[in-house]
């Protein structure tokens, strides 16, 4: 006997496959992780060290994942939605998360990242690698801020100097001419 109001296996289903529409539409990213042979302590570890990101890190059943990107019109996730498999859903950066992620695969050998979706293209294992290599939204914000605070601090001396050198130059001129 099937409940009504589609509380059933199939309505089940398809409320997984709209959630994960919906995480899919409020994410920036999709970062595709393996996790065969992770024990629990492990997959808390994993989840541990993604909390301070905020990244929503789901574990998902293939066929309702490829439905929802079918249905959210992402493609190219066909290839990693094999075995086991976990999602990382990014946030604003989603280089910080892939950096963690990257950094817990060279740790734990249970763990190894398959592909990503970034802002709606698809990503490959190596272009990944290459993206956790670079520095993340904060460290660029940390240089830009140290670079402007240079270009500024050098500004003011250059003015200082300046004003020091026509405050001189307005001196000279005025004993030059009998001034004071």
């Amino acid at each position: 006997m099937i409940p009504e109001n589609g509380a059933g296996p199939k309505g089940v289903r398809l409320a997984m496959i709209g959630e994960l529409q919906e995480t899919i539409r409020k994410s920036s990213g999709m970062i595709f992780v393996d996790y065969r042979g992770l024990d629990s302590v492990g997959m808390y570890e994993l989840r541990k060290s993604l909390r301070p990101t905020g990244v929503r890190f789901k574990i998902v059943k293939n066929t309702l994942m490829r439905l929802a990107c079918e249905r959210e019109k992402v493609t190219g996730v066909d290839e990693w939605l094999v075995f086991n498999t976990a999602v990382a859903f990014t946030g604003e950066d989603p280089v910080s998360v892939l950096k963690i992620l990257n950094d817990f695969t060279k740790s734990n050998e249970h763990v190894k990242l398959k592909g990503g979706v970034i802002d709606g293209s698809p990503v490959g294992l190596s272009d990944l690698k290459a993206l956790a290599a670079l520095p993340n939204r904060t460290e660029m914000l940390t240089r830009a801020a140290g670079t402007m605070k240079g270009l500024l601090s050098r500004g003011a001396r250059d003015f200082s100097w300046l004003l020091t050198r026509l405050a001189m130059d307005m001196r000279a001129r005025a004993k030059s001419m009998g001034g004071a």
